[in-house]
Order: C-alpha cells, then structure tokens, then sequence
C-alpha cells in the first residue's frame, strides 16, 4: 500500500541528488564570498595608510589657509 508513494520518494530523492543545475549557483556565491573576503582584508590593510595620507593632507591644507 504504501509501497507507491515510497518508491515516488525515492525517485524525488534521486532525482534531487543526481542535478547539477544549482551547484553553478552554489559555486557563484561561494566565488563571491572569497572576493568579498580579499576585498574586505585589503581594504582592511591599507585602508591605515589611506587614512593617515588623508590626514596629512587635511593639515597641510589647514596650515597653508592659517585654521
């Protein structure tokens, strides 16, 4: 009685399993991810220098106009 629905089971399993459709999808976010994480410690790294050149900058402009 029973025996039909867990055969149709099965075949949905299988079938789930056996597609290669989303792991494209899965590969994308994980490639994302990575550059998502390069992008973050970069900017992470240099963004000190970044700052301090910002404001070496913004003194040199405050000495010259006398603020």
């Amino acid at each position: 009685m029973a025996l039909p629905s867990i055969r149709r089971s099965m075949q949905t399993i299988r079938a789930f399993l056996a597609a290669e459709g989303g792991g494209t999808g899965l590969e994308f976010v994980i490639i994302a991810a990575g550059v998502g994480l390069a992008l973050s410690a970069t900017l992470y790294v240099v963004g000190g220098g970044v700052t301090e050149k910002y404001e070496a900058v913004a003194a040199a402009l405050k000495r010259q106009n006398n603020y």
